[in-house]
């Protein structure tokens, strides 16, 4: 008789969860209905082993995690450019292109000429820096304000264009993805890279506003990012918030929270974040699956 009791409430309980599987989010439904097969299956020990391993994800969630564990810093890395085959084999003359009607590829061309000039002159500059010669090391630096001052004046050019016609959402695109490949390299000094930052704000303000759809989650991640290496957490806020207004589920959209709550030491948002990423089916990188591998303690 306890035998067979045993495996009725343990049925019972199968069909509980079975059931109530069908009313929880869709990432989460597949994993409860064969928790439900594992209980069926496994009478009391699978049951037994599931409210363990709850027990112990709740103890170790109670525990004072250390916040300093957990580092969302980016070291400099050597810049190195992989050539763009497919792009430079469509490079001609612009006497060439000009004599095409195809307006799009002309501007296409030019606008790319303008940014990947600058920029090839940078990544290279930044490389010969780290340099352990320190003669080349100083030629480089030297040369580095020749190659700012260009970047400054393709940068200018490209708002400049941005602001006679604020709806062209190729020209937004482009200033923007300019602008923050240049703060990436973080190759100004401070002041100047926090001018430029809210210059940045300014090309994804009218993006944002003429152009909502073309902002991607990795635009707002990129904002909330910026505005945090100069502790302007209302500003990071604003982005971040608006990443999960209008990109809603995805990676970038989940780290920008997860970077915000970190540096705002808010370990409670923190975590849950987590957790809500933990149980969704989004695919994580690297960054993310080392935080779960420390909140799990493993």
């Amino acid at each position: 008789m306890p035998v067979l009791l045993i495996l009725i409430l343990n049925s019972l309980i199968a069909v509980i969860v079975f059931v109530t599987a069908f009313f929880r989010k869709k990432g989460q439904r597949s994993t409860q209905v064969m928790l439900s097969w594992f209980i069926f299956i496994v009478p009391f020990f699978g049951l037994l082993y599931i409210l363990l391993g709850l027990l112990f994800s709740f103890l170790s969630r109670k525990k004072n995690i250390d916040m300093n564990d957990i580092s969302f810093n980016q070291e400099r890395e050597k810049i190195i450019l992989p050539p763009n085959s497919e792009m430079e084999m469509n490079y001609v003359p612009i006497q060439d292109a000009m004599a095409v009607s195809d307006t799009s590829s002309l501007r296409r061309l030019l606008l790319d000429t303008l940014r990947n000039n600058a920029k090839k002159t940078v990544s290279s500059i930044v490389v010969a820096m780290n340099s352990e010669d320190t003669e080349t090391s100083h030629y480089a630096a030297s040369i580095i304000l020749d190659a700012l001052s260009e970047c400054r004046t393709t940068a200018q050019n490209m708002i400049d264009q941005m602001q006679r016609h604020p709806e062209d959402v190729e020209l937004n695109l482009l200033s923007l993805d300019y602008i923050h490949e240049i703060l990436s390299m973080k190759i100004m000094n401070e002041v100047e890279q926090r001018s430029y930052i809210y210059i940045m704000d300014n090309v994804a303000e009218n993006l944002f506003q003429h152009n909502l759809w073309y902002m991607t989650a990795t635009h707002y991640l990129w904002m909330t990012d910026l505005f945090l290496s100069i502790k302007n957490y209302n500003m990071a806020d604003k982005w971040a918030s608006r990443a999960g207004l209008y990109r809603q589920h995805m990676l970038d959209t989940y780290k920008a929270f997860l970077h915000l709550y970190f540096e705002q030491q808010n370990k409670t948002a923190f975590f849950d974040c987590l957790d809500e990423l933990r149980e969704s089916n989004i695919i994580v990188d690297e960054e993310i699956m080392n935080l779960f591998r420390l909140y799990d303690g493993s």
